[in-house]
């Protein structure tokens, strides 16, 4: 393994296992809480990353996109967080991989561009992986009332395609770094002073160790550290390189919520997994 494969594989450990850490510090916030402080948390570290490489916050381009991406960002991780308060990490860290056939949909409706036949049978197979994962081997399962969690996290990949679509050209005009940068710091400025005027600083002060450990490490290093170091990664390998190693995050969140959190794995749940994968597969390398 060449050292610099470390740029892709660590951001994809963390971003794996942060699925158990919201799972953690949702017992004690709601979602809106808890990524208002990630975000506050990843802006400064992410202000020192930038200006150890060189590059600068201001002046900016393309000021109104990032105001734009910034509320859209925030909304995807609470749709994605809201979604997790009813179900499995494991779950959510497979509905999320189907992120991809969303965004290629939305640029088709709205960009124009090729919706292939490949995408189609990709997105029907990822569909029926869902399914399986969500019933996990009882059609009642997929009643609302169970699945809802489910749906919701499905309902972040929608999110996620709308933020991709619409922001798809900052990066052409402003360094990704220097966009997180904005995004995260523009949404926490925003939403940490609505939080503590509805919440209060106390639900802050009075979370357990284990939470506030779980906060940090969701903010520093899943949001500052990975964005960083995926950046690096970028510069360094070929797209189909890169989406190879997406794929082996939702086995992270897997084997890591089965040791931590006693999440069971299921057949259900594999055969689900290999549905979704094999489903993104064919959309994304087919399509």
């Amino acid at each position: 393994m060449r050292w610099s494969s470390l740029f892709l594989l660590l951001p994809v450990l963390f971003w794996g296992i942060s699925y158990i850490a919201i799972k953690v510090v949702l017992r004690e916030l709601e979602p809106g809480e808890m990524i208002s402080a990630r975000f506050l948390l990843a802006t400064p570290v992410l202000y020192l990353i930038i200006r150890l490489k060189g590059l600068t916050v201001w002046p900016v381009e393309k000021k109104g996109h990032l105001f734009v991406a910034a509320f859209l960002v925030f909304l995807h991780f609470w749709v994605m967080a809201t979604g997790m308060k009813e179900t499995a990490a494991t779950n959510t860290a497979w509905i999320l991989t189907t992120a991809p056939i969303f965004v290629a949909a939305l640029a088709w409706i709205y960009l124009k561009e090729v919706f292939s036949l490949h995408h189609w049978i990709g997105f029907g197979v990822a569909a029926f992986g869902v399914v399986l994962l969500t019933a996990n081997g009882s059609l009642s399962n997929l009643a609302w009332i169970n699945s809802r969690g489910d749906v919701i996290v499905l309902g972040s990949c929608v999110t996620w395609a709308f933020y991709t679509v619409a922001t798809r050209d900052i990066t052409r005009k402003v360094h990704p770094l220097v966009a997180t940068f904005w995004m995260t710091g523009v949404a926490g400025v925003v939403f940490i002073p609505y939080t503590l005027a509805t919440s209060g600083a106390g639900i802050y002060l009075a979370m357990q160790p284990i939470t506030t450990l779980s906060l940090v490490f969701l903010g520093v290093f899943c949001l500052a550290v990975s964005f960083w170091l995926w950046a690096e990664g970028l510069s360094r390998y070929t797209a189909a390189e890169v989406g190879a190693y997406l794929y082996i995050e939702p086995l992270f969140t897997m084997v890591a919520a089965w040791a931590l959190i006693n999440e069971a794995i299921t057949l259900w749940i594999i055969l689900g997994a290999i549905l979704i994968t094999l489903g993104v597969y064919i959309s994304e390398r087919k399509g």
